[in-house]
């Protein structure tokens, strides 16, 4: 039986048929001359609330970082917990400052994310500067002088979608989509054409092109991603089951 193999050079996603996704077309899947790619599926071991991998975690008294090991909960592969047991606190954790959104140039990263409660905590990710790390949601308020970051805050399952850049006082900017309690989500946010935008299982939830508020061609960038409990029940769990970010050279 003659070999079987790829016909092709896997790197970019096909075109998408289909609207959901449309973001991913045309964007590297394998790291390449063309294309950064970084995806974790967290299968790795967890030490000190880091995944192997990972720069540093941000984490609240109460809150923790581990390996998620509860069968059934995400078949077929691993996932981290950022479990959040104290009122207004919770856990963050960060790759280094490696991404820098350039004009031109096109950008995308995801998460695939479960929360038992949408209405009484924060759930972000995206881009931070660091330029504060004394708490988780330093990371995805402006508290990071440049920050793009996206999710839901406590009070609302209605997603927010927060880009400013050298503090210039953007607010976050409601989204169209919302995130639905214990069900699995995927969101977005990329970027292409001068456009920012974020996404809820690949259809568009917001985006911004005011070039004052997204900072493009001047900082490094560290991703993250995180939650905070807002009832301080201890009952708060949110799942991240893979993470992916791709930056076109």
């Amino acid at each position: 039986m003659a070999g079987i193999g790829i016909g092709e050079s896997l790197t970019h996603a096909p075109a998408s048929t289909q609207a959901p996704y449309s973001y991913r077309s045309g964007m590297g899947m394998v790291p390449s001359a063309e294309w950064m790619v970084f995806f974790d599926d967290f299968n790795s071991l967890v030490t000190t609330n880091v995944p192997a991998g990972w720069a540093a975690a941000v984490v609240d008294s109460g809150g923790t970082v581990t390996q998620y090991v509860t069968a059934a909960s995400h078949p077929g592969t691993g996932a981290i917990a950022t479990f959040d047991a104290t009122a207004s606190e919770g856990a963050a954790i960060y790759l280094p400052l490696s991404i820098e959104l350039t004009t031109g140039k096109r950008f995308m990263m995801e998460a695939r994310v479960f929360t038992n409660d949408v209405t009484d905590g924060a759930v972000q990710f995206g881009l931070a500067d660091l330029t504060a790390t004394t708490n988780p949601e330093d990371l995805w308020t402006t508290a990071s002088a440049d920050v793009v970051a996206f999710g839901i805050l406590d009070g609302s399952a209605v997603t927010q979608f927060l880009s400013d850049e050298a503090n210039g006082g953007a607010a976050a900017i409601a989204g169209t989509r919302s995130l639905t309690a214990s069900v699995w989500h995927t969101l977005g946010i990329s970027w292409k054409g001068g456009v920012l935008s974020a996404w809820v299982d690949g259809k568009l939830s917001a985006s911004t092109s005011t070039a004052a508020n997204i900072p493009v061609d001047d900082v490094m960038l560290a991703p993250f991603l995180g939650s905070i409990n807002g009832n301080g029940a201890g009952s708060n769990v949110v799942l991240w089951d893979w993470f992916r970010v791709v930056v076109e050279r």
